[in-house]
């Protein structure tokens, strides 16, 4: 059984909320300049994006599908602009 192969990347976008629970804001994505929305992973860097809503990142991650086949990314470290 092959590996499936990660890629790493550097995107800028702005932080958009994707799912709630109870008025919550529980996951997030990024959207950028090219109209592509990335999911974050619930890791560590990805749950402290959820306090920057709305706001600008430069983010840094590997890019991968979820679960259900949508674009996202693992973040390993982001910059607020």
């Amino acid at each position: 059984m092959a590996l499936k192969k990660s890629r790493t990347a550097t995107l800028t976008g702005i932080v958009i909320p994707t799912d709630w629970q109870d008025q919550e804001v529980v996951a997030a994505a990024l959207a950028t300049a090219d109209e592509k929305e990335y999911r974050i992973a619930k890791n560590r860097k990805g749950k402290e994006l959820l306090a920057c809503l709305q706001r600008q990142v430069e983010a840094t991650g590997t890019l991968d599908n979820d679960e259900k086949g949508r674009m996202s990314i693992t973040i390993t470290r982001y910059i607020v602009k």
